[in-house]
């Protein structure tokens, strides 16, 4: 079940993002939870299956003015990899936005190519 990130969940969120090729280094990292947590146009969901209080994966999105949602950060915890769990969080987020198109980044993509062909 994806919900909104809450400030409480900061380390858990960074241990996640961290696993980014971009976002070894600690500065870029407190950047971009700050960008979450700070700008209203950005989002940030954490993952949690249903019978469990353990944070799964984030999914990081920025609304942009044309109706479409651009992921931007897609992050699952090593133990949960291979499990299509990252096809479920795509699957709630667009529950959650059904009228705007879902893009991705440079980074995301290939991610959401792969997405696109398991819907």
């Amino acid at each position: 079940m994806l919900t909104q990130y809450r400030k409480n969940q900061r380390k858990i969120a960074m241990g996640l993002l961290s696993f980014h090729e971009n976002l070894k280094d600690q500065q870029h990292l407190l950047k971009e939870i700050d960008t979450y947590e700070a700008d209203d146009r950005y989002q940030l969901y954490c993952y949690y299956d249903e019978g469990s209080d353990n944070v799964q994966g984030v999914i990081g999105i920025s609304q942009l003015e044309d109706n479409e949602i651009m992921v931007h950060d897609i992050s699952l915890n090593p133990s949960y990899r291979g499990e299509g769990i990252s096809m479920t969080m795509m699957k709630e987020l667009q529950a959650l936005y059904p009228e705007q198109k879902i893009i991705g980044t440079p980074a995301t993509s290939a991610f959401l190519a792969k997405w696109q062909e398991h819907k």
